[in-house]
């Protein structure tokens, strides 16, 4: 049977043009090489090369297997990797997210529910990378911002508010509500580890200049008490309470309200249909 390693070898002869080209990138001898090319030969029965006394090429059967080889080997690296992420799906429970609150909701919520799995969450900037990610079976359950395809399942479970909390003595204090436009060149305090509302600070603000910091409690003092405008939610009020000495202002644009959706592989509902029936309850 033919060997995987020899497959390797004769597509990095076809890169490199020469056996000694080749062994020197494998990191082995030219005679081993030239062993191993003789052995793949025998292995699939044809000859795979046009050799001369100081010349060695391909023929047609051997530009025909490095293509079929090529093809190969990456269904390999992809049924390694299926396999350690199927693995991986029995003892551990991965869930991606677009920001940072729908993943507060769902961590204690899958871990009450599956008390003997890891649940682990990781964070992404765009619905497009967690989409990726489920497709690739990296993920079990993502949260987006936008309501899945019709291929997937997804249910809302909770919505976000984004505001302006600025300074009493700032000159936007006395502003009942904000547009994008009414920020935009401002020196704003932001948080570097908040998913999609990055790309729509950077976005919708281009001519802002971004103070930015990525230790969270580091964040909390200087948003407190610096002079800087920064950004917070409806959620991050629930939890933690109107900040003191500031005045927070409601951002008027349809991107700054979010609604997360909580969405799986559509195989996979009746395997998560108590998360599902869970959320539900907590709308």
């Amino acid at each position: 049977m033919m060997e995987l390693y020899l497959l390797e070898q004769l597509i990095a002869f076809s890169r490199q043009g020469t056996l000694s080209g080749a062994a020197e990138k494998l990191h082995i001898s030219q005679p081993a090489l030239s062993q191993s090319m003789k052995k793949l030969e025998e292995s699939l029965g044809v000859s795979l090369f046009e050799r001369s006394k100081n010349k060695i090429a391909l023929n047609e059967n051997g530009i025909m297997a490095v293509q079929l080889g090529e093809k190969l080997l990456e269904q390999s690296r992809e049924m390694e990797e299926r396999l350690r992420l199927f693995d991986r799906s029995r003892r551990t429970l991965s869930v991606g997210g677009c920001a940072p609150v729908p993943l507060w909701d769902l961590l204690p919520l899958l871990s009450r529910l599956y008390p003997q799995m890891n649940v682990s969450t990781e964070m992404k900037n765009s619905d497009e990378e967690l989409l990726a990610g489920l497709n690739k079976e990296m993920y079990q359950l993502i949260v987006t911002h936008s309501p899945p395809d019709i291929d997937l399942y997804g249910q809302p479970f909770r919505t976000e508010r984004l505001f302006l909390s600025v300074p009493l003595e700032h000159p936007l204090a006395n502003r009942k509500a904000l547009t994008p436009a009414d920020i935009d060149g401002q020196n704003l305090l932001l948080y570097t580890d908040i998913g999609f509302w990055h790309s729509f600070c950077r976005e919708k603000l281009p001519n802002a200049h971004f103070l930015m910091m990525n230790e969270w409690d580091a964040f909390g003092e200087v948003a407190g008490t610096g002079a800087f405008p920064s950004f917070i939610t409806d959620a991050h009020m629930e939890r933690d309470g109107v900040p003191q000495n500031r005045v927070v202002i409601p951002i008027i644009d349809e991107q700054a309200e979010a609604t997360y959706y909580c969405v799986c592989r559509a195989e996979s509902r009746d395997r998560y249909r108590q998360v599902f029936r869970a959320l539900e309850k907590m709308k």
